[in-house]
């Protein structure tokens, strides 16, 4: 079984990054919200849409993908994913079930849907007794220990965070 404390460090940053991505999004109007940058950018809904789409499929993956493994422990490629989870300087198109369609209607219901998704993952964390370095998981960036793609998805808040405030800065944004 995965040690108590990794998983509380798994938990502790998946709560974190949470709180800073909701405070980030915090008091944004419907407007605001629905401006796009250009036609073909997303919008502040359009991310938080796909961050609660992104949490939900990775749960998946770490809950029925997940195979067992020999236990890897490798801090090194924990920071690699987090740095590559965050950055923005590497741009990636999403898969095409989580790009955002506007399905959950608001920015609001979209938070909903994240903040659900993510407690879900939490409660996964805290429940199960699966050792996440010996699992592991297919991604499109490569395969990784259940471990490293819960790291992946603190991060990946973190990135859409960044995209949000490139929104924010852009020209035309509304300021109510």
């Amino acid at each position: 079984m995965e040690a108590v404390a990794a998983r509380s460090d798994l938990i502790e940053r998946l709560s974190k990054t949470s709180d800073t991505f909701l405070a980030g999004v915090a008091g944004i109007s419907d407007a605001q919200g629905k401006f796009k940058p250009a036609p073909d950018r997303w919008s502040i809904e359009d991310c938080a849409e796909h961050v609660a789409l992104v949490e939900n499929g990775l749960l998946m993956r770490l809950t029925q993908e997940a195979a067992p493994s020999e236990h890897v422990e490798r801090p090194e490629r924990q920071a690699e994913l987090h740095k590559l989870g965050y950055d923005r300087g590497n741009k990636r198109n999403a898969p095409e079930r989580a790009r955002p369609t506007g399905r959950f209607g608001s920015l609001s219901k979209a938070l909903e849907q994240f903040v659900a998704n993510r407690e879900k993952t939490i409660a996964y964390l805290r429940d199960c007794t699966d050792d996440l370095h010996a699992r592991t998981v297919v991604h499109p960036i490569g395969t990784m220990t259940s471990h490293e793609l819960v790291v992946l998805m603190s991060a990946h808040t973190l990135r859409h965070l960044e995209q949000i405030r490139e929104v924010q800065s852009a020209p035309g944004y509304p300021r109510a």
